[in-house]
């Protein structure tokens, strides 16, 4: 089988590794950040890019497709191949069913209230705190600056003493050790895993050759220096695509 993962940038290679150590999958990763940052865009501009996007996937013989990015999973189309984190964010918060939940994210995250609405059907009061200068720094690679630490205390000192904040963008789990440091007690919640089980449950015979294809809309070097310093692992060639 084929799998396409995107994402506007490096953060759903969190997904590719767990995708990867488990299934024999073939895999094309589809990096976005040559595009106007999803957050900056309109609902409806957004929904347009996710479209060209698909229809680029199911043109190279694509269907199942894992959208990765929160902001980009807040206009996702209602498909059985096609599944965004936000609904795994969701499922698994509902199932610890905390009293209380802070959210961190991106703008266009945030001002959806995918989340928000979700938690507080249930009786659960969450609280919104924006982060988007966090996933600006890990796409750039600085995962260890103590400018990061700067923007860190900034985003979760407000929230600090809650029990359970959720990381509503694939790339704060990359920094989560550093992020421990200012929220000491709070138990940090990646939907990562859980998106990945629900694809080895409902996507069958997840077996191929073991091929990856990475493409980028952006910057072939960029991507190539943050992977490596975020996820620990070389990527010998990207192809640059223009969409």
């Amino acid at each position: 089988m084929k799998i396409g993962i995107c994402d506007y940038g490096i953060g759903g290679i969190g997904l590719y590794k767990l995708i990867r150590a488990k299934t024999t999958a073939d895999i094309v990763y589809f990096s976005d950040s040559g595009y106007t940052p999803y957050g900056k865009v309109s609902k409806t501009e957004l929904e347009k890019r996710l479209e060209k996007i698909i229809k680029y996937f199911n043109e190279i013989g694509i269907i199942n497709i894992a959208v990765a990015c929160n902001s980009a999973s807040t206009v996702i189309p209602q498909s059985n191949n096609i599944t965004g984190i936000i609904e795994h964010g969701i499922n698994m918060v509902l199932k610890i069913n905390p009293s209380e939940i802070a959210i961190v994210g991106g703008a266009r995250t945030l001002e959806s209230q995918s989340y928000k609405k979700a938690f507080e059907s249930r009786g659960i009061k969450t609280t919104q705190q924006p982060a988007q200068k966090l996933s600006i720094r890990v796409e750039a690679g600085d995962i260890d600056s103590a400018e990061l630490d700067e923007d860190i205390r900034d985003v979760f000192m407000p929230i600090k003493n809650y029990e359970y904040i959720l990381l509503a963008c694939t790339h704060y789990p990359v920094i989560a050790e550093r992020i421990k440091l200012f929220t000491k007690k709070a138990k940090l919640l990646d939907p990562v895993n859980e998106m990945a089980n629900w694809i080895f449950a409902n996507w069958p015979n997840l077996a191929g050759n073991s091929t990856v294809k990475w493409l980028t809309t952006g910057n072939i070097e960029q991507m190539k220096i943050a992977s490596k310093v975020a996820f620990q692992g070389d990527i010998e060639e990207i192809g640059n695509i223009s969409l």
